[in-house]
């Protein structure tokens, strides 16, 4: 199973919340979590200053219990650094397996216990999913990247929230827990340096690099965390590609609200109800 959902009929029902558990998968264990905390308490002021790095609705991360937090992406090193400087909860990230190829982020990725996703597809991936679920099933928060890596490849010629891959309603789905949408919000937004496709291949050999790469920043940076989403009035529906997608779309275009600052009322405070189920966005 790969982010992108195969084309089929009913795969399963959305399973009950305490339904039986994927074997369980260890979160950090305590040099990662010793590691996670330093970057927080020492180079995350540092990084906050130099991108004047806000945030807005922080207090909508749960508490406590699993939940999958979605977001946006820019940049594979800002972003999660970033969302981890802002939401008090450690946050087991899921990353492409291509990150884990380059020095110093596959380091950085390694000792935050990232999880490595396989972009092709196959075991390795299916593997990689599975772990997601059972860190959700144990009560953690697993954070991930929907669009992938199609907005770092062409930062100039990305559209500001593309198509979402739709892996990560499955995994939720099957969790049964709810997603936090996160909005990513650059200002000022530069290219710090561009790769041609000879330096990039070795590491990124996929079709998005092959032109080449670019590596970029952003001058002001506020993550906007919206209310989570309440995935519980899809239980017992059949899990089909259909149904993926929808949530998907959905879930893609409060993402998009967030970012544009619009309905906030639904999706930010609260103020107004949602229901994922049966309103639209």
């Amino acid at each position: 199973m790969s982010e992108n959902e195969d084309k089929g009929s009913v795969v399963e029902p959305v399973p009950d919340a305490d339904a039986k558990a994927i074997t369980r998968v260890d979160v950090m264990d305590v040099y990662q979590q010793l590691f996670y905390n330093t970057c927080r308490w020492t180079a995350g002021p540092l990084v906050a200053l130099a991108i004047r790095l806000r945030c807005e609705g922080a207090q909508n991360v749960p508490a406590e219990g699993g939940a999958l937090v979605v977001a946006n992406h820019r940049n594979p090193v800002l972003d999660p650094f970033a969302m981890a400087m802002k939401v008090e909860r450690p946050i087991n990230f899921v990353a492409a397996s291509v990150f884990f190829h380059l020095p110093v982020v596959s380091t950085m990725y390694r000792a935050w216990g990232a999880i490595s996703l396989e972009l092709e597809g196959g075991e390795k991936s299916k593997v990689c999913l599975d772990e997601a679920v059972s860190l959700l099933r144990d009560g953690e928060l697993v954070g991930m990247f929907p669009e992938g890596v199609h907005t770092i490849a062409n930062i100039r010629r990305a559209h500001k929230i593309r198509t979402f891959r739709t892996g990560f309603v499955r995994i939720a789905l099957t969790a049964g827990v709810p997603i936090v949408p996160v909005a990513l919000i650059g200002k000022g937004e530069r290219t710090l340096a561009r790769f041609p496709s000879s330096m990039v291949k070795p590491f990124f050999d996929h079709p998005d690099f092959a032109n080449g790469a670019e590596l970029g920043y952003y001058k002001r940076l506020t993550i906007r965390i919206g209310r989570p989403l309440d995935l519980s009035g899809f239980q017992g529906e059949p899990v089909t590609s259909k149904l993926i997608g929808h949530v998907s779309g959905k879930v893609r275009r409060v993402v998009s609200k967030l970012y544009d600052g619009e309905d906030l009322d639904r999706f930010f405070s609260g103020e107004a109800p949602f229901d994922i189920s049966c309103d639209r966005v």
